[in-house]
């Protein structure tokens, strides 16, 4: 008889989220094509009564699963717009889990997995704990690494859900249950450890037209980008705060970025700060220069690079 571990569900949500973090769960049963979704807090989510509830419903065969990345609170739905903070770079191995993860350690462009989800045999779900990841490049460099490494190029988007370890995964029969494998969790990696995303790392149609918003937004990042690189850093005592609020601004603001490119952006130029922000108080920035910032939106891309 297979021993389940109840506080499996429990590690694996305390190593890959924030206490204040916002996840969806998520449950579905093959069987009658029934579908269920929660979003919450991770104090409800990991509370008694509602692992007890998951407890219930993975024993009538549903099978249970959770947002790779975290929602802004209050959120309802897993959208892309919804998603609030990238948490994890992620990859869903759908044959030859041994022989995937062996090209990955194999390669030195790519660090340590952080932990490696088993969710039936031979298939794999793999993760790097990431911070400051914008959800555009997140998925372009997944889509990147899925045809690279052959690894399931539908479960690329940031929206992606994962088993929950300590459920069985009813979807195959015999039922499997889900475990995971911890490798790495003495580092958060940031863009800087990965290769450089690709834009054009996913093969289109060669009948598709030009999408002329996708460049627009690639455009604008870039712009961004560059625009940080020429600023000089925030010092305490010398108007650091003001300084980066008005950088805050220029981002959310006049490139229109949404807050999770602007965090992604801004992790190169903030480690060049004294002290450097930590990355609650830079969200907190970019949340108050969206609410509270007078600078026209997109004021900046109508203007020539």
């Amino acid at each position: 008889m297979v021993r389940v571990d109840v506080r499996a569900p429990l590690r694996f949500l305390d190593a890959g989220y924030k206490p204040d973090d916002w996840v969806a769960v998520f449950l579905k049963s093959y069987e009658t094509g029934k579908t269920a979704q929660r979003v919450g807090p991770l104090s409800l989510i990991t509370s008694p009564r509602f692992q007890a509830w998951l407890r219930s419903r993975n024993a009538a065969r549903w099978n249970v699963y959770v947002s790779v990345n975290v929602l802004t609170p209050a959120k309802r739905s897993r959208t892309r717009d919804a998603v609030r903070a990238v948490r994890h770079l992620f990859l869903e191995v759908d044959h030859d889990a041994p022989g995937v993860l062996a090209n990955i350690a194999a390669r030195p462009d790519l660090p340590r997995p952080s932990y490696v989800l088993h969710s039936s045999p031979n298939r794999a779900h793999v993760f790097w704990r990431v911070t400051y990841f914008a959800v555009n490049a997140t998925e372009t460099l997944q889509r990147q690494l899925a045809r690279e490494l052959q690894t399931d190029h539908a479960a690329t988007p940031c929206t992606q859900t994962t088993r929950l370890p300590g459920f069985f995964n009813h979807k195959y029969q015999p039922a499997h249950l889900v475990t995971v494998e911890y490798r790495c969790l003495e580092r958060t990696y940031t863009p800087a450890d990965f290769p450089t995303p690709i834009a054009t790392a996913w093969p289109t149609s060669s009948n598709s037209p030009p999408n002329p918003r996708a460049r627009g937004t690639t455009d604008a990042l870039e712009r961004a980008r560059r625009y940080l690189m020429a600023l000089p850093p925030a010092i305490a005592g010398q108007h650091g705060d003001l300084h980066t609020f008005r950088v805050c601004c220029r981002l959310v603001r006049g490139f229109a970025m949404p807050d999770a490119d602007a965090l992604s952006l801004l992790a190169e130029w903030n480690a060049r700060c004294e002290p450097p922000w930590s990355e609650r108080e830079l969200t907190d920035k970019v949340r108050r220069a969206r609410r509270y910032g007078r600078e026209p939106i997109g004021g900046l891309l109508e203007a020539q690079p």
